[in-house]
């Protein structure tokens, strides 16, 4: 996915992590959004680095930092109109954190993603004539990648991404996404490293029934 704040700790501690992108959006285009980055299987690495903070010479935000980082994001998030219900999270014992909020459009849902990279002016989700579009290749840098090293740990640490939608899904671009028996849900996991030598491996067109 994108270089966020969140997304450059994980990539900087390589250690076994998951990040999971869940939305339940509706035929209106409004929906609610969920992040959680889970460190939980690896805590104590986690919890060693962060607090040495620092990673094969690099800086990394210690816990004070993290928490200043969701509160700001929680504060600019909330000046976008049509966003509400938003929530962080965080728990340095199991070293998971969360971001929820609601939103009233897809226009919405990219404003405030993009308040995680002021960077990056990006598009991720799009309503393409009647088609819910999830757009993830993003630039990543190539120093991501070229230390051999740390494909193992990456091969272990996984993207997922579950969208849930209120009508019956009719098509699936991504063909390694997996359909409910519902026809409701599409659910898609890859591995880190995959990700980050193929930055399209997330991306998703999904079409519904009338």
């Amino acid at each position: 996915m994108k270089k966020l704040f969140i997304l450059s700790i994980c990539l900087l501690l390589t250690s076994c992590f998951e990040i999971t992108e869940k939305i339940k959006h509706n035929s209106d285009q409004s929906g609610d959004y969920s992040l959680v980055v889970d460190f939980s299987s690896s805590w104590f690495k986690t919890k060693s680095a962060v607090m040495l903070e620092e990673v094969d010479g690099v800086s990394i935000p210690n816990e004070e930092d993290i928490k200043s980082k969701l509160a700001q994001f929680r504060t600019e998030a909330s000046k976008i109109k049509g966003v509400s219900k938003i929530s962080t999270s965080y728990d340095f014992n199991t070293y998971i954190f969360k971001i929820n909020f609601s939103y009233n459009s897809l226009e919405t849902l990219n404003a405030v993603l993009n308040v995680m990279d002021k960077k990056n002016n990006l598009v991720h989700f799009k309503n393409n004539n009647g088609k819910f579009e999830r757009i993830a290749s993003y630039p990543l840098p190539k120093n991501l990648i070229k230390n051999e090293d740390k494909k193992e740990d990456l091969l272990k640490a996984n993207i997922i991404a579950v969208y849930t939608f209120d009508k019956d899904v009719a098509t699936v671009q991504n063909a390694n996404s997996k359909l409910s028996k519902s026809k409701k849900t599409v659910f898609l996991k890859q591995n880190i490293w995959n990700v980050l030598n193929n930055n399209k491996l997330m991306n998703n067109s999904i079409s519904f029934n009338p």
